[in-house]
């Protein structure tokens, strides 16, 4: 079985949790792309190659789920605000468990990162079918309109996960939109 971020559910409410992950290391590479998609599938390559032995070690590392995407986007401080279009993603792989920072191969790979992530608290919702925009702003929304209810603070970029190969039908990919929340 594919391994996954260990977690916690603090608070379930019908398709949202409020969920406490253990700390974990994180593969990651930046990119400027038009969309989800385009990102999702150059960072993924980029990123699979390191894990499929393009290391220094020449290593194949265990692949593990999820396909983690944030979109991130520089934002001029006018009045008014707006949004200048440039839009950053980074995608990210999760390291097996058994890896420490100094124990992982070093990437060939400039673009590639590794970062330790300390242990946090995420609020979540599922949605199955494939990274569209439409379904992944829908549930963007639905998030954020929980959290104001329940007046949860915010940290953060929101994350898109997803579980599933690309060769797995839509209605049966398990896909989350995640966002880290004050504690």
């Amino acid at each position: 079985m594919t391994e996954t971020p260990k977690y916690s559910v603090i608070k379930k409410d019908k398709n949202i949790e409020l969920r406490r992950y253990q700390s974990y290391i994180k593969a990651e590479v930046t990119l400027s792309e038009k969309s989800y998609r385009k990102a999702v599938f150059k960072g993924f390559n980029i990123l699979a190659n390191y894990i499929f032995g393009n290391n220094i070690k020449s290593e194949n590392i265990e692949m593990t789920a999820p396909v983690a995407v944030s979109q991130s986007e520089k934002i001029a401080m006018t009045k008014p605000v707006t949004v200048s279009g440039d839009e950053n993603y980074t995608v990210a792989f999760i390291m097996p468990s058994e890896y420490t920072l100094k124990s992982l191969p070093e990437p060939k790979d400039p673009s590639i990162r590794l970062n330790s992530i300390e242990s946090h608290t995420m609020a979540v919702t599922e949605y199955s079918g494939y990274f569209r925009e439409g379904k992944i702003k829908k549930a963007k929304s639905e998030l954020t309109e929980w959290l104001e209810k329940e007046g949860i603070e915010i940290q953060g970029d929101f994350i898109v996960a997803g579980y599933n190969p690309p060769w797995v039908p839509g209605f049966l990919a398990r896909n989350e939109v995640l966002v880290r929340v004050k504690a």
